[in-house]
């Protein structure tokens, strides 16, 4: 190339800043990134839950787990409490792995999930080699050093965009404007105009303004929907600003009667909202529902009257022309298992892997073609969830009656035997995700889980394993410290 290869981004909430960010540190002088957004205007900000793969977007762009603990209100994550998702009163976890015990275990076991299944045969499931109830029940975290453990984080997703953004003003251009007109021909953009009157032309276009879709909606892509399996439509957010004396290592989703509801920690606030359906409640009964919930939880009344509207689906295509959709923009899961910058960092790490500054047909139809297996597997797995059995509303009725056949089918095999890697996509979400949602809602039998290993020829390995497993869980318990303790620390050095 003669000249940089030309992006621009519009949006600067998490996925803008994500975008321009990491895409200048992949391909550094040979890109010219630009960032467009309204600065008077904050993100959706309810308080970020990630996953691991944050990680590797941090350490592309040269930034540390620690800093954004010091200066952006991060805390630790170890995996997701779930509440009343079956029966009243009744708590699960879905945790991340403790490495230790993960590199003590047989790669094939690790691979077929046999501790799970040997634990649960014999009675004796205590997550296989994941955090368990010890870390969560005392908001606990693993004290070694924080590089070497697997964790995830809850941010401040505005004040995270805004640090990272800070520290790539010199090499990237910022830029304070609002699309005001999109100028497509042959479904390319050929140039977008700002409110100011300033005209941009670029190669490649970065649409990441979330569920506005300021560029992309001109492109006359198709939408395709998923809400007859995931009716849930509404959110209210509600940032709760109070001392707390500890900080979960966990986001918390409680069900509700016509949905759930999401309480994530930070240092200095939790940020909570309610996920809904209103197909099945009026958005006044469910401030109503969401604030007798914040009573009797964190004794605080809602203070929120904003009520943010979306559809579970994606675009067909996310990637038109010379426009790729990003983030919220190229479609929307329900936040139950922080998909939404899990999928962008996927998204941006398929970009930099397939473009090679060419607007191929091929190459955007694999780009497509990816992106949507991405949605698919995102939306079957969090419609799993919702796989309870519970009819004490008409949400809950519903979810039950309208269960798709691949769920029922799924549903015989976790009777019958166990899962296995290859009874899934493996693209975001594997096999064992998959293990703790159905061990939870009670769908696997000793009888099954047993005939699974066995006809792996796994049990005397599984067996040794499990034991071995349970050792090291619990030698590393002695490095835990107090979650809280250890954040005010890092923040005070």
């Amino acid at each position: 190339m003669s000249h940089p290869y030309k992006i621009t981004v519009v949006g600067g909430g998490t996925a803008g800043v994500m975008s321009a960010t990491y895409l200048k540190s992949y391909w550094g002088d040979q890109v010219d990134v630009s960032m467009i957004y309204d600065h008077s205007k904050p993100g959706i900000g309810v308080g970020e839950s990630l996953t691991p793969i944050f990680d590797k977007y941090l350490s592309t762009v040269g930034i540390s787990t620690l800093e954004l603990i010091q200066n952006c209100n991060a805390t630790i994550k170890l995996g997701l409490k779930f509440k009343n998702w079956t029966t009243q009163g009744k708590e699960w976890i879905h945790s991340f792995p403790i490495i230790e015990a993960l590199d003590a275990t047989d790669p094939t076991v690790s691979y077929f999930n046999a501790v799970d299944a040997y634990d649960m045969s014999t009675g004796k499931y205590e997550n296989a080699y994941n955090y368990d109830k010890f870390y969560f029940d005392n908001n606990l975290i693993f004290g070694a050093d924080i590089t070497t453990y697997r964790h995830a984080l809850h941010i401040d997703a505005n004040i995270v965009g805004r640090y990272i953004e800070s520290r790539f003003k010199d090499s990237i251009n910022i830029v304070d404007g609002i699309v005001d007109k999109v100028k497509v021909s042959n479904r390319e953009i050929e140039s977008i105009t700002l409110q100011s009157g300033e005209t941009i032309t670029s190669d490649l276009f970065i649409d990441a303004t979330g569920l506005g879709q300021a560029m992309f909606k001109h492109l006359d892509p198709e939408w395709i929907s998923v809400e007859d399996q995931l009716p849930t439509n509404r959110t209210i957010p509600n940032p709760l600003f109070k001392d707390f004396d500890h900080i979960p290592p966990y986001t918390t989703a409680e069900a509700t009667k016509n949905g759930w509801i999401l309480d994530v920690p930070l240092s200095n606030r939790r940020g909570t909202g309610y996920v809904y359906s209103s197909k099945f409640t009026t958005d006044e009964e469910a401030k109503q529902d969401f604030n007798q919930w914040l009573i009797k939880t964190h004794d605080t009344e809602l203070q929120s009257d904003r009520v943010i509207k979306f559809s579970n689906g994606y675009w067909k295509e996310q990637w038109i022309g010379n426009c790729i959709a990003i983030g919220l923009s190229s479609g929307f899961v329900e936040p139950l298992e922080a998909t939404s910058l899990h999928n962008t960092f996927v998204q941006l790490e398929a970009i930099t892997g397939m473009h090679t500054f060419v607007n191929s047909p091929h190459t955007i139809k694999k780009y497509n073609e990816f992106s949507n297996s991405i949605y698919e597997d995102c939306f079957e797995y969090i419609r799993f969830f919702y796989h309870t059995n519970r009819t004490d509303s008409e949400f809950w009725k519903y979810m039950t009656e309208n269960t798709p056949q691949w769920l029922q089918e799924l549903d015989d095999k976790m009777k019958h035997s166990f899962v296995s890697p290859r009874d899934f996509k493996n693209i975001i979400f594997d096999s064992s995700s998959y293990i703790s949602v159905g061990y939870a809602h009670g769908r696997y039998t000793p009888q099954g889980t047993a005939r699974y290993v066995k006809s792996k020829c796994l049990t005397d390995i599984a067996k040794s394993n499990s034991e071995q497993i349970k050792q090291i869980k619990q030698d590393v318990q002695q490095y835990a410290v107090d979650h809280k303790q250890w954040i005010d620390y890092i923040k005070s050095l």
